[in-house]
């Protein structure tokens, strides 16, 4: 099930350049690896690369959208057990390839530095 959720109002149209789709993935509270929601979310002007709602919101109010995650069960593909994950950090907004090119982040060459 795909489920999304618009921050600020109705699902805007998809051929609208400045918006941008993420999904939703949450580090397991019964495996520690990541796992999508199966939830999407559209928005202007979010993060251009894997971030958590509380970096994104940091100093501003959580669109209640975002804040209900918190609520939100997923199941363990290696557990199979179920869970939630209230830790805000722990909760990320990752852009979908539909990512308009520009809004993409450039690459940074690795730097290999030996103690």
């Amino acid at each position: 099930m795909q489920l999304k959720l618009a921050i600020g109002g109705a699902v805007p149209s998809t051929t609208d350049n400045s918006l941008t789709q993420y999904s939703i993935v949450v580090t397991c509270n019964k495996c520690a690896g990541l796992h999508e929601m199966g939830i999407s979310v559209t928005m202007e002007d979010g993060p251009t690369y894997k971030q958590s709602i509380r970096d994104v919101y940091d100093g501003k109010s959580l669109p209640k959208s975002l804040a209900n995650l918190t609520n939100t069960s997923i199941s363990c593909p290696k557990t199979g057990r179920q869970s939630t994950q209230k830790n805000h950090h722990q909760i990320f907004l990752v852009p979908t390839t539909n990512d308009s090119p520009k809004r993409r982040p450039k690459s940074i060459a690795a730097t290999s530095i030996k103690f």
